[in-house]
């Protein structure tokens, strides 16, 4: 072995030896169960504490945080740490002990869980109709673009000559639509009509929005996928879609421009062919 060698290790053991006691202490402490608490004594150093089934004294340093599940903490006067949280038990601080960051405290009572049980099957209640719903909403679009697929050729031009057309189009009827139906709510009445209106709309929405994301599947999307079968297109299509509707925030813009484009697309449309029909009645044979 080299001199130089030598000299590094005599050096490094001369250091463990030298230190304070403090910072050699261990990174955890920890005890599960047990009839005796667990202790960090006056002096001494840890960076956390881990209590699961028994109480934790506290009178040393703890760096980061005292963790205790279904056990009590006891703060003596020289006790210094970042955070303590207790989980089922009591704080006891009677010299009000400055603790960094906070003391947090949760009991388990048979009441919180029962509340944290109801709270929980909620949401994933709301998960699995939010997962049923998304996947009706898949379905039926392939379903309606597969089928509509040689009647959405009207809807494609209207969107690639006038697009801010469409969308002012759709705004004005959104808010006709809108204010009959508010009107209408307000008699028992015009309830059923307002409901009615609520169909009709629904469905004119939906087909608006079918030429919208077939416009956009052929303007955006890679010509790979415009060789794939129609039904294939279209469950892409509707994937992509119902994905972007799921995202926060993004999704109710999205959504709320797919209407607003759909209505233009479906008012439009519908008028042309009223005014068709208009001109072949006036017009003798």
């Amino acid at each position: 072995m080299k001199r130089s060698y030598k000299f590094s290790i005599v050096i490094i053991l001369a250091l463990l030896f030298l230190l304070p006691r403090n910072a050699l202490a261990d990174e955890l402490s920890s005890q599960f169960g047990g009839s005796t608490p667990l202790t960090v004594p006056a002096g001494h150093f840890v960076d956390s504490v881990l209590a699961l089934g028994t109480d934790a004294h506290i009178a040393g340093a703890v760096k980061d945080i005292v963790l205790v599940i279904n056990g009590d903490v006891y703060l003596e006067p020289t006790a210094q740490t970042d955070l303590v949280i207790d989980l089922g038990g009591q704080v006891i601080n009677p010299s009000n002990v400055v603790v960094k960051t906070g003391i947090f405290r949760l009991s388990l009572t048979t009441k919180f869980m029962n509340e944290l049980f109801i709270g929980f099957a909620m949401i994933l209640g709301l998960w699995l109709v939010r997962l049923v719903v998304s996947i009706l909403g898949i379905v039926l679009l392939t379903g309606l673009g597969f089928l509509s697929r040689n009647h959405l050729k009207r809807g494609e031009s209207l969107l690639t000559t006038a697009p801010l057309r469409l969308l002012s189009i759709g705004l004005a009827a959104f808010f006709i639509i809108l204010g009959l139906v508010i009107t209408l709510s307000l008699t028992v009445i015009g309830i059923p009509f307002a409901i009615l209106i609520l169909i009709i709309a629904t469905g004119a929405v939906l087909l608006g929005i079918l030429p919208v994301l077939e416009h956009l599947g052929k303007e955006y999307f890679s010509e790979k996928i415009r060789d794939y079968p129609t039904l294939s297109q279209w469950f892409i299509f509707a994937l992509l879609f119902v994905s972007v509707l799921n995202l926060p925030l993004v999704g109710i813009i999205v959504l709320f421009g797919f209407i607003l484009m759909s209505l233009g697309i479906v008012t439009v449309a519908a008028w042309g062919y009223f005014e068709k029909r208009r001109h072949r009645l006036q017009t003798p044979e």
